[in-house]
């Protein structure tokens, strides 16, 4: 149950600390404004069947890109809402780095939208939708990463998705090992640092399920494949990924 102070109260801290726009710092009533909403690059088809990266519309392509036809990922699947670009990749930064957490209930909201045309078929690619999942699985941070931040990002918007789609969180993958920032490595070095960084915490809750991961942004798309290779090794049916934002070019 979410807490609110009484309306006199709200009222004088409005009035002492006016609402700003999370991304832009504008004076706004919401979390974000119009104008940065209006300015999400929304990644939208034609992309790659598997893994959900964007294709150039006027080019001739396969149903998957490069990367998925040589077998990479580990997860059945990934979405994701906005190009990592621009006023998308603003919005990830205030939310992750300038603790901006109410920017996680209109990323989630769009999230959500993103899922459920998965579950559907209606993405413009799949025949037959995505099997709607047992549970939604929150990439983890590290403790130490966790208390520096003071929150985990991807949890954020798994709760609001969650609560949107009526699908429960399960933490059931931790882990196990601090790593270094992705953002500050070049791609080899990205699978190299995550690789056995995760651990399951219930192997009998994941053992034949259907699951999806959320995160806030894909880029190589390491983390979400070793997530996912941790659970499939657990014996999870299959795993989808979902995030807010998508490097398309590295």
């Amino acid at each position: 149950m979410k807490l609110s102070a009484p309306p006199w109260l709200e009222r004088i801290l409005n009035l002492l600390y006016p609402p700003r726009c999370g991304v832009c710092r504008r004076f706004w009533d919401g979390a974000i404004c119009d104008d940065c909403l209006a300015g999400w690059q929304l990644v939208i088809p034609p992309y790659c069947l598997w893994c959900g990266r964007p294709f150039d519309p006027t080019a001739k392509t396969s149903p998957l890109c490069g990367l998925c036809l040589r077998g990479r990922y580990r997860f059945d699947g990934a979405r994701s809402v906005v190009r990592y670009e621009g006023i998308g990749r603003e919005t990830v930064h205030a939310f992750k780095f300038h603790r901006k957490p109410r920017l996680a209930q209109p990323m989630g909201e769009r999230m959500a939208q993103v899922l459920e045309r998965a579950f559907n078929g209606d993405d413009g690619l799949l025949p037959e939708g995505w099997t709607r999942p047992d549970f939604l699985i929150p990439v983890p941070l590290h403790p130490n990463a966790q208390r520096q931040r003071g929150y985990n990002q991807a949890a954020l918007l798994a709760q609001v998705v969650g609560e949107l789609l009526n699908i429960p969180i399960a933490e059931l993958v931790t882990q196990i090992r601090p790593i270094k920032p992705q953002m500050s490595l070049g791609e080899k070095e990205r699978w190299e640092n995550v690789r056995g960084a995760f651990a399951i915490t219930d192997a009998d809750a994941v053992k034949g399920r259907i699951l999806v991961v959320v995160d806030d942004v894909m880029t190589t798309g390491a983390t979400l494949h070793e997530v996912a290779r941790t659970l499939k090794q657990s014996g999870a049916r299959r795993v989808y990924c979902l995030t807010f934002a998508r490097t398309v070019s590295l």
